[in-house]
């Protein structure tokens, strides 16, 4: 049995029997992991974190051969990114940035860019205005980092470069030129700011990209292209979606 140590994110937990606790972490070097910690609701000393949602933390499990459930003999807290937690924008934001980690990210397979995106995310929502903004942000380079995100270059269709109209169809996971855009019954027109904004979030750092003004429109287009693209092709929707639209209204 390997002992692994190793640092986590915690995506969310579940009390088991009496005593003890299961927690599915998002680690640095073992991607999504499950591990059950004995004994640390009865004495939570025996651990030096408490395993809030979103922390920072560092563990070391043995690794089972024969379950997906390991055993955690340690686990001290990193960062519990507490400035965040104060307002609560920013902590329906976090909950939306570890339910993506969550139903995305498949179980013990390192991707190592992506937890760093996600520590950086977190980090800046404790300072930041505009938590959403940064939610978009990781939203769109997570997509590009995992490799799924919508085309958005050419038209999925014909293969032409669109330059001005476009369309956004979520089923055929693109852009559509204006001819082949009107031919079809489930396409969207979109502003070319919006896909503009997108492709500008996926190439550059996050202090371009967090400097990039969105108006309204593009807010709005932005949030149901990328949503419905993720409903369609995947089915699923993170459920603190729903309070971060009314925090939106």
């Amino acid at each position: 049995m390997a002992i692994i140590k190793t640092e986590a994110i915690v995506l969310k937990t579940f009390d088991f029997r009496e005593t003890s606790l299961i927690a599915n972490f998002f680690t640095k070097d073992h991607g999504r992991v499950n591990g059950i910690l004995k004994g640390i609701r009865t004495d939570p000393r025996k651990f030096a974190s408490t395993l809030e949602p979103f922390s920072s933390n560092e563990i070391v499990f043995y690794q089972s051969r024969n379950s997906g459930l390991h055993l955690v003999s340690q686990c001290d807290l990193r960062d519990n990114f507490s400035p965040l937690r104060n307002n609560l924008e920013s902590v329906v934001c976090a909950y939306y940035l570890v339910d993506l980690l969550r139903q995305f990210m498949p179980e013990e397979e390192k991707n190592t860019a992506v937890y760093e995106l996600a520590v950086s995310a977190l980090r800046r929502m404790e300072s930041h205005k505009e938590p959403q903004k940064i939610s978009r942000v990781f939203l769109i380079k997570f997509l590009k980092l995992i490799g799924f995100r919508p085309r958005l270059e050419a038209c999925v269709i014909c293969n032409k470069d669109v330059f001005e109209d476009a369309y956004f169809n979520a089923k055929r996971g693109g852009l559509l030129c204006p001819k082949c855009g009107l031919s079809d019954n489930y396409s969207a027109a979109v502003l070319k700011g919006t896909v503009a904004s997108i492709l500008h979030m996926e190439e550059n750092d996050w202090d371009n990209s967090l400097r990039l003004g969105l108006s309204g429109k593009i807010k709005e287009e932005f949030n149901t292209i990328l949503q419905n693209f993720m409903e369609f092709h995947l089915q699923v929707r993170p459920r603190s979606k729903e309070v971060l639209e009314a925090l939106a209204c």
